[in-house]
């Protein structure tokens, strides 16, 4: 598996990195806003049509359906797709310059990302998810309540407004108007007590990066989802941005998924012990659809229609990994919708489901 650290990021979300890239270990590191692209709003993907389904093979109506939903509107609507059935990719589709090996930008999607490397510290016996995480000063306040779980659920009870831009933006301020976005989420007090609320925080996933640095080897280079991946790093190079710095190729997010469908497995590697994903598959106290980083359907708030044994990966955008464990098939989405739910991840996946070999 190749690692890289991503030293820039230019272009648009979801473009293939443009900036500098070096091996393991990285001593600096640079994180630049990226542009957004201000698009109309998506149409939906469209139905699919009878006569596909009756003049092509299982397999190409799938691919032919994902080659459409590519081409409807302006292209930087969805900019790659990809279904995974067991471990076989069955079909993908790529807006021009994007490809199988392209690093896709997943934002919050990340933060799933986050909870498998907090997982690997836990197989390894160094870290317990009740253990408090203790950033410095946090001992001298109410802080040194907050533990590993609280935050990875996001019931850490700090205070934090999610917001990118208005007069209370803690998530802007964050990234992209403070040169140390580590310190920013750590000096957030105590608003509640931890498990009293569900508050959605990009602050609580960048306290878990900076607890994850500060244990010897955090990261450990020994397994593979697929392909090769970057983190975004705070200005000074020593946090990774987990909360939206995360880059895989659409067959590693897949990938991702199906380990947390398959006991931690992915094809001969046991990367996470079962009892982790059945811990992050276990909802939260306080949201029945949130695990410990990953979207539930238990409920079926999230996906109605779909099988409430269903978990996602969710970030800005519309970029989903939905994974239905029921029908052995994940389905990767990544694009552009200018407002949450203009693109209707739900039917795009009943349409998918209808069309897997």
């Amino acid at each position: 598996m190749t690692v890289r650290w991503r030293w820039t990021t230019s272009g648009f979300p979801g473009s293939p990195p443009s900036g500098r890239h070096r091996t393991l270990p990285a001593t600096v590191a640079t994180f630049n806003p990226v542009d957004v692209l201000h698009a109309p709003l998506l149409p939906q993907p469209p139905a699919v049509p009878a006569p596909l389904l009756d003049a092509l093979a299982p397999r190409s109506a799938l691919q032919g359906y994902l080659d459409t939903v590519i081409a409807v509107g302006a292209p930087e609507y969805t900019t790659a797709s990809l279904v995974l059935q067991g471990d076989q990719v069955v079909a993908e589709a790529y807006r021009d310059g994007l490809g199988s090996e392209s690093p896709l930008k997943g934002f919050s999607m990340s933060k799933s990302f986050a909870n498998l490397l907090v997982g690997r510290l836990a197989a390894r016996g160094v870290v317990a998810v009740d253990d408090a995480l203790l950033l410095p000063g946090w001992d001298q306040d109410q802080r040194s309540l907050v533990t590993w779980d609280r935050s990875l659920r996001m019931s850490s009870g700090l205070r934090w407004h999610e917001a990118a831009l208005g007069p209370d933006n803690d998530q802007g301020q964050m990234f992209y108007n403070t040169a140390d976005p580590a310190a920013y989420a750590a000096s957030k007090p105590l608003e509640v007590a931890p498990y009293s609320r569900f508050n959605y925080s990009s602050g609580d996933y960048m306290n878990v990066a900076s607890a994850l640095v500060r244990v010897p080897h955090w990261f450990d280079p020994g397994w593979d989802l697929g392909g090769p991946f970057s983190l975004e790093f705070a200005p000074d190079g020593g946090v990774p941005l987990l909360a939206e710095g995360v880059y895989l190729t659409t067959r590693g997010w897949a990938g991702m998924a199906r380990l947390y469908m398959n006991g931690g497995r992915l094809g001969e590697q046991q990367i996470l012990p079962d009892q982790w994903v059945t811990y992050s598959l276990t909802p939260s106290d306080t949201n029945y659809d949130y695990g410990a980083g990953l979207w539930l359907n238990r409920g079926q708030n999230l996906f109605p229609d779909l099988p409430p044994d269903v978990f996602a990966f969710i970030g800005s955008y519309d970029r989903y990994v939905v994974a239905v464990p029921a029908e052995d098939v994940v389905v990767v989405r990544f694009g552009f919708s200018h407002q949450p739910g203009d693109f209707d991840m739900e039917r795009f996946v009943l349409n998918v489901l209808e069309l897997v070999p």
